[in-house]
């Protein structure tokens, strides 16, 4: 087995719950992976979790399916999957949500996913080409939480969206793997983003995340990482990082998930930046990077402490960046996704 895919079947395996653990009834597990083809954009999260809800029966669990697809504009869903129709192979990537499965098994990941909601399917394989970057007990809320950061795939298969179809070759893309235990609708809030390049043979690769309060008045975890072609090459943390967002993102209509939702949560009124600033300074290592949010959707995540919502403003746009990074040279522009969590 070649080193990286050895890699990943060491690192990003699925963990779930350890009953000796603090809280292992606030337990959650995710695997989330990104597509960026030239006209089709592509958000899917396989999730397990026990459900905390206040209506909720005790110990029980849920399974939850999101698939996003954005191409001009957004159609998909988020679906519920009954525990018995789960199945799960702890130790390794191999999980069954009802007829959707993910799977790593020889260096790459595969998925197949039909919504029965949606005439939404996709059949893809996902290969990793680059190292993933693994960070333990990150607080968040009155938890904590593990993540891996897969920063850049090939990803090969079928989307089917109604009508359209779309033939997806060697397309960049994105996963990460979060796991631990809080509760939705804890004091914290997150900006997580990554970013790819347009050309396949450009080099670079970055993941932003910054870790707040709800407030954003207090930061917890602040990092971005850098990698060039397949190895991270620079992490900056904390005091050397200046986010500066601008502006306020305006749009006539919010696209929410899931759908009835949008009867809940019915404002197109959001706080996603026009814009986001980044400036990263370490000894002669320096980057600078601007965010444009092109368009957006909202997942709404009903909270686990009280009858309220959480919402993940999941934000497509396009990066900008430049610096110097060991010596060389950083000249970037590109694509991706940044998640704004409110």
């Amino acid at each position: 087995m070649q080193l990286l895919p050895r890699i990943i079947t060491l690192t990003d395996h699925l963990r779930l719950a350890d009953e000796t653990s603090p809280h292992p009834e606030q337990y959650k597990e995710w695997h989330h992976f990104c597509i960026l083809e030239r006209d089709v954009e592509v958000i899917l999260n396989l999730s397990v979790m026990y459900d905390n809800r206040p209506a909720a029966s005790p110990n029980s669990r849920l399974a939850r399916l999101i698939l996003l697809v954005h191409d001009g504009g957004w159609d998909g869903d988020v679906v519920e999957i009954p525990w018995r129709e789960v199945a799960l192979n702890p130790g390794r990537i191999d999980m069954r949500l009802g007829q959707n499965f993910l799977r790593f098994a020889d260096g790459i990941y595969r998925v197949s996913i039909a919504l029965e909601t949606r005439p939404i399917t996709l059949e893809m394989t996902l290969r990793p080409t680059a190292y993933p970057l693994l960070r333990n007990r990150a607080p968040i809320g009155g938890g904590a939480i593990d993540w891996l950061v897969v920063p850049r795939l090939e990803a090969s298969g079928v989307l089917a969206c109604g009508r359209r179809v779309h033939r997806i070759d060697r397309a960049l893309a994105y996963h990460d793997h979060n796991w631990g235990s809080w509760l939705w609708g804890d004091d914290f809030a997150w900006e997580w983003g990554f970013a790819l390049p347009e050309r396949q043979g450009a080099p670079l690769s970055l993941v932003f995340d910054r870790m707040t309060n709800r407030a954003r008045s207090q930061v917890q975890e602040l990092k971005l990482s850098l990698w060039r072609d397949d190895h991270l090459v620079r992490i900056f943390a904390h005091q050397e990082i200046t986010a500066l967002p601008q502006g306020f993102l305006t749009l006539s209509r919010v696209p929410k998930f899931p759908r009835i939702m949008s009867l809940i949560a019915p404002e197109v009124t959001t706080d996603v930046p026009r814009s986001l600033e980044i400036d990263a300074v370490s000894g002669a290592d320096h980057i600078h990077f601007c965010f444009e949010t092109q368009d957006l959707a909202q997942l709404i995540i009903p909270n686990e402490t009280d009858l309220g919502e959480t919402t993940i403003n999941e934000a497509v746009g396009v990066i900008n960046a430049a610096g110097i990074i060991k010596g060389q040279p950083v000249d970037f522009e590109g694509k991706g996704f940044f998640e704004f969590l409110t």
